[in-house]
Order: C-alpha cells, then structure tokens, then sequence
C-alpha cells in the first residue's frame, strides 16, 4: 500500500477510504492496511497501540483520554478483505488479483478514522474512548485474539459500539436490535475414510457412500430438533471418491455452514453432528476426521445500549427499524459483546445496493458520515453530557 498520511487540516474520509479499497488484504495478511491505519492516526496527534493482539497480528488501538474521570466507551471497525475478484468499474477497484473489500470494511475503517479525526480535535469531556481497529473478523478469529491481548484484555470497557453497512435497507437507516442480533455460526468438515476396491468387486473395500448420504441426511433434517429456535445447516461441498468407473470409493467428504440465533443451540448441533458421525463411523467401519472452522458466537446487544443507538438516531432524525428476528450472517463483533456491553446496529446502504461479498459491492460512501455522526452523538451522550 503506498499513499501518505492525510494532515489533520486536509483530512478526506472518502479518499482514505478509496485507498483502503485499492489495496485490500486478505484476514491475517492486513500488515499494509494496519500500517497506514497507525500512521494516519498518528498524524492526527493521536498515539495508536500497535499489534494489540494476542498473536502477532496487527489489532489497534488508539486510547483518547480527557484525563477527567468518567466511563470507558470502546468503538470498533474491522479492515480485512474477501478472496474475490472485483466486477465494478470504478476509479478505485483493487489493485491485488482475487481480492475485494466487498463487505464494507474498508468504509467501516473509514467512518472510525472520521471519529479519530473529530476527537483529536475536540476530546471527550470526560472519561476514555477506545477506537479499536480489528482485523480477521471474516475468518472469526480477530476479535477473540485482540481480546486475548494483555493490556486489552485490563481495560474497563462501560460500552461498546460498532456498525455494519447492510443492502436492502433505505440508505442512512438504523437497523438494531436488543437481545441476539446475529446468529452464531460455523463451518464443519467432515472425512470419511475407507478403503478403495475394484468396482467389481466393492465387496472387498470399504466404501464410505451410505455413510455420506446418511450424514448428509442428517445434516439437512438437524434443525428440525432445535425449533423453535432458528437453526439452519446448509451443505455447501461434498466429494465421493474419484472420477472413475473401475474403482469404488474408499473416500468421502462433506461441508456445511451451521448457525443458529442461539449459541448454546449451535454447540448442542455440534455435539448431535459429532455423535452421528460416530455412529455411521461404528456402522459402516470407518475411520473419519471432523474440524469446525470460521466459528462464530451471537452477537447479543445489551439493552441499555440499544436504547442508546435508537436514540442516538432518533436525535440524529435517522429512520430506525427494530427487528424483529436476528440477522441471519454472523459479525465477530460478538466477541467483545461477549466480555462488555453494548451494541451492534446497521445502517442501511439502500434498497437495490449490490449485496454483501457480491463482486460488483462498493460501500457507499456516504455512509462515512452517517456512522461518524452516530459514534459522535453516542460519545457526545455518554462523555460530554449532551
């Protein structure tokens, strides 16, 4: 990534944020977008924690102190980018082959800058406010290691807030919730190892076919044993054997997203997989191999700090929608939701808005200065006494 620092005077949050979008990075790859996070930070007078994670990873943290007592509010944005190659046609489209920011990250870093910007200009009147920068959040692991991290890990966090651009949804909107916002999810692997034979003569190998069918079965039906709670599974890969007529198959592998609007619902789906698997292993003689990845928690918001959001926009005169039912996707934001309180809400990028990790998405970037106002209402509220 090679653009320079905006001075504070100068200051752009649609060029920074065009920037981050030429040169995406992939989750645990972001040491370019990090860097130039740290430097435009540090060039608003403000002194970012670097690699405030768990690992050697890049988190950031940038601590804006008043120096008076008062409660700690923490904002969060996240900074990776998607493996998929960019369709749009605009004057900023990656520049790196087979990755986009097609979910908005980019913006999401943008509007956070904005608010590092307004503070270092005019500081909470009282209290601390944390702007956290996280990377890996489409993977599932960023939060949990930034949360990982030491000095992190020792702060009174009060509240924490933080947003996600959704399509589908008038532009500027408020989408939010109390309660579980966003459903747990994870993705599982599934191998089934037996033995290959000749095709005429299965009988003299192991052949994994019933047990994958079965197992397939028994992931689509799954839900059903959890309703009322919204549980789904969606198979997303299967492989049997090879491509050959003389041989029968000896091998077998199966993938599906699991996710639930509860988290202790998706743990007991995990368990009723893991006990089936054993089973159809005992059944047909097979060996087999399970790992769970991209694992997700609800995000559960707080309901004092969904208040706060509802009002926020309210006073920002922002529509705002209550939903109803938890979004179906899953936001590693429910991590920190997870060790402190507080609030994810949406705002809506617009009805016909290109979808999430579609490769024709570009946030929109007038959603920078709907975010940054409605972090800057939420401090104003909590900090100043406004």
């Amino acid at each position: 990534m090679s653009f320079l620092p905006q001075s504070t005077s100068q200051f752009d949050p649609v060029l920074f944020r065009q920037q981050l979008h030429r040169f995406p990075e992939l989750s645990g790859q972001e040491h370019s977008t990090a860097n130039a996070i740290a430097r435009q930070l540090q060039a608003f007078g403000l002194s970012p924690k670097t690699a405030v994670t768990a690992s050697n990873g890049v988190g950031i943290v940038c601590e804006i102190n008043s120096g008076k007592p008062g409660s700690t509010t923490l904002l969060r944005a996240d900074f990776d980018a998607l493996p998929i190659e960019e369709t749009a046609s605009h004057d900023h489209i990656s520049c790196h082959c087979g990755v986009m920011h097609a979910c908005g990250h980019d913006g999401h870093t943008a509007s956070l800058m904005t608010v590092a910007h307004q503070l270092s200009l005019t500081p909470p009147s009282s209290g601390r406010v944390l702007l956290l920068f996280q990377p890996a959040e489409e993977t599932g692991t960023g939060a949990a290691d930034m949360i990982g991290n030491r000095w992190l890990a020792e702060q009174q966090v009060d509240q924490a807030f933080a947003y996600h651009n959704l399509p589908g949804y008038p532009r500027h909107s408020v989408i939010t919730k109390p309660g579980n916002f966003a459903c747990a999810s994870t993705g599982v692997s599934i191998e089934l190892i037996g033995k290959t034979s000749h095709a005429a003569r299965p009988e003299n190998g192991i052949n994994p076919t019933q047990a994958m069918v079965a197992l397939i079965s028994f992931l689509q039906q799954l839900p059903k044993q959890f309703s009322p709670v919204f549980s789904l599974v969606t198979v997303v890969h299967a492989k049997l054997g090879e491509s050959a007529f003389g041989t029968s198959p000896g091998y077998a592998k199966i993938e599906a997203t699991l996710r639930s609007e509860e988290t202790d619902t998706l743990a007991a789906m995990q368990r009723a997989i893991t006990a089936e698997l054993k089973h159809q292993c005992e059944q047909h003689q097979l060996e087999s191999t399970l790992n769970w990845q991209e694992s997700f928690r609800a995000v559960v918001n707080a309901a004092p700090q969904t208040e706060q959001v509802l009002a926020a926009a309210q006073e920002l005169g922002l529509k705002t929608v209550v939903l109803e039912e938890p979004m179906r996707w899953s936001e590693d934001m429910a991590e920190f939701l997870a060790t402190w309180p507080g609030n994810m809400f949406c705002l809506g990028s617009g009805e016909s808005h290109p979808e999430l990790h579609n490769p024709d998405f570009d946030f929109p970037d007038p959603l920078i200065d709907t975010a940054s106002r409605m972090f800057l209402r939420l401090i104003d509220t909590i900090h100043n006494g406004n």
